[in-house]
């Protein structure tokens, strides 16, 4: 059988989106925390340490990975338990569920094509049923590290504080944020930091590039409610050899 990677590129294009930024349920009202009247270096740093800090979180939104606009909606927690979806592009998408030392992924036979799973009746086979990757066996690394709160937010860079500007506080979904922006050539860089509760990122942008992101974070702390399928649903790689 011949494939491709597994998985796509999403981790890559994940820590990349909160990376090339440079800054990188429901609503509950919170104390204050002051982050507004901050210098904007002084709220990244707020931001970027509690965002690290947090034990679990959502991402969802669009980050470009080469010529491919990867949509992701992933939950993920530093245990790596993870339960989400991932389109690498458009028309293709694939759930994912990680829980301990097993990696579960689905997609549709456009999505095992994609992959360039084309060996027989394999594509059909695999569509719309769980294939399960345990520890070890290829895929699951790439997996992995789709699922790691910690490997995903381990690129968000320190803040330098050059040139960063914060704006008014507006809402984000419901919660306030200050927007801090930073600008390299055409490139502008957004980051909107909650200004209650604990100071994390809500979301963060990059426009004027080539490679456009915006990416929300919300469900800070939130179990990941990660359960392996139910075995009549799932598949192993070596039943289809």
């Amino acid at each position: 059988m011949r494939r491709k990677r597994v998985v796509p590129a999403a981790p890559v294009a994940c820590a990349a989106a909160l990376a090339a930024v440079g800054l990188v349920g429901g609503v509950v009202a919170q104390d204050p925390n002051g982050v507004e009247d901050l210098p904007p270096n002084e709220i990244v740093e707020k931001a970027v340490d509690a965002t690290k800090s947090a034990d679990s979180l959502r991402l969802k939104g669009v980050a470009t990975s080469g010529p491919d606009e990867v949509r992701m909606d992933l939950a993920v927690s530093k245990k790596g338990d993870c339960k989400g979806t991932i389109s690498p592009r458009e028309g293709i998408t694939a759930e994912i569920i990680k829980v301990g030392d097993a990696a579960y992924l689905k997609g549709d036979e456009a999505f095992w094509k994609d992959r360039e799973v084309d060996a027989g009746e394999a594509a059909s086979l695999l569509a719309d049923q769980w294939l399960k990757l345990p520890a070890g066996q290829e895929g699951f690394g790439e997996l992995a590290e789709v699922c790691d709160a910690d490997n995903l937010l381990k690129d968000v860079p320190d803040p330098a504080g050059e040139g960063l500007t914060k704006g008014k506080v507006h809402e984000v979904d419901g919660r306030p944020a200050v927007p801090v922006s930073g600008k390299d050539g055409d490139v502008t860089g957004r980051m909107e930091v909650a200004t209650e509760g604990e100071p994390y990122i809500l979301r963060i942008s990059e426009t004027g590039g080539d490679e456009p992101v915006d990416v929300r974070m919300t469900d800070y702390n939130k179990p990941v409610d990660a359960k392996a399928p139910h075995p009549d649903d799932v598949l192993e790689l070596g039943d289809l050899e």
